[in-house]
């Protein structure tokens, strides 16, 4: 009687063991495979954002004109890509901001710089692209300063009085000016006086609070904007999002248009 107990015992302690080790090894299985399914859900919410910043870059390049009357436009909000698959693309109001300087001319008789042309990247209604004001700051090689005295944007002038100043430069406030997405509209400065420019940069201020700095003279050939794309996956939460800014470079945009940033950021796109 005392071998059976023992055996018995021995084969509780058995069939536990067993049972643990099922257990422990169902648990690492478990694991493994939601590990795996994450993973390719994160690889997909990548491949999504990817495909959005791409999708944005093929619509730009087929709608812009030459010669020009749009630098061509992509939209914003949801896309589905596949069955609960999507990309959402959105960002400010500076980042849907074109500035062209592929046309950028210094008149020096009107001491006027002009051929700069401004245009909302997004056929989107949402959001909208208003510019609020100007910060201008400059480099000179004459001896004699000058202040602006006018801005341009379209057909409208606005009186303005800008000293050189450090950049950002001097505040140029006038009233707001929404951008459209069909047409791109121009923009000028001029100087009070005879002045040799060496360079020209503008941050433009929008209504939305953010702002752009671009290089307006002597950086040729040059339109860039910004693209943020949010992958995701139905049913989870995970998501990942490409920021990519692309330079359409008008003159030869055909062979030299390319992105000149990219980088993976930690914020969702939520709107439009």
């Amino acid at each position: 009687m005392r071998k059976k107990g023992i055996a018995l015992i021995a084969a509780i302690m058995l069939i536990a063991f067993i049972s643990t080790a099922v257990l422990g090894l169902s648990v690492f299985i478990g694991g493994w495979i939601r590990q795996i399914e994450a993973d390719l859900i994160n690889t997909k919410c990548l491949y999504l954002a990817q495909a959005g910043i791409h999708d944005a870059i093929y619509k730009v390049r087929s709608t812009y004109l030459q010669p020009a009357t749009t630098l061509g436009s992509y939209t914003t909000g949801l896309t589905t890509v596949d069955a609960g698959e999507t990309y959402r693309r959105g960002g400010t109001a500076a980042d849907f901001l074109m500035v062209s300087t592929a046309g950028a001319i210094w008149n020096s008789g009107t001491r006027t710089l002009s051929g700069i042309r401004l245009q909302k990247a997004t056929s989107s209604a949402l959001p909208t692209v208003t510019i609020d004001s100007v910060n201008i700051c400059w480099t000179r090689s004459s001896s004699s300063n000058r202040n602006v005295n006018r801005v341009t944007i379209g057909t409208t002038n606005y009186t303005v009085n800008v000293a050189q100043s450090a950049c950002p430069g001097g505040l140029a406030n006038f009233t707001d000016r929404t951008l459209s997405n069909t047409s791109f509209v121009a923009f000028a400065l001029r100087w009070s006086n005879s002045i040799t420019l060496t360079d020209v940069v503008v941050q433009f201020n929008m209504t939305d609070g953010s702002s752009k700095t671009v290089d307006l003279w002597t950086l040729n050939n040059s339109c860039q904007f910004t693209i943020n794309s949010t992958g995701k996956v139905a049913g989870s939460n995970t998501y990942r999002t490409i920021q990519a800014t692309y330079d359409l470079m008008p003159t030869t945009y055909a062979t030299t248009s390319r992105i000149v940033d990219i980088d993976e950021i930690n914020t969702e796109i939520t709107s439009p």
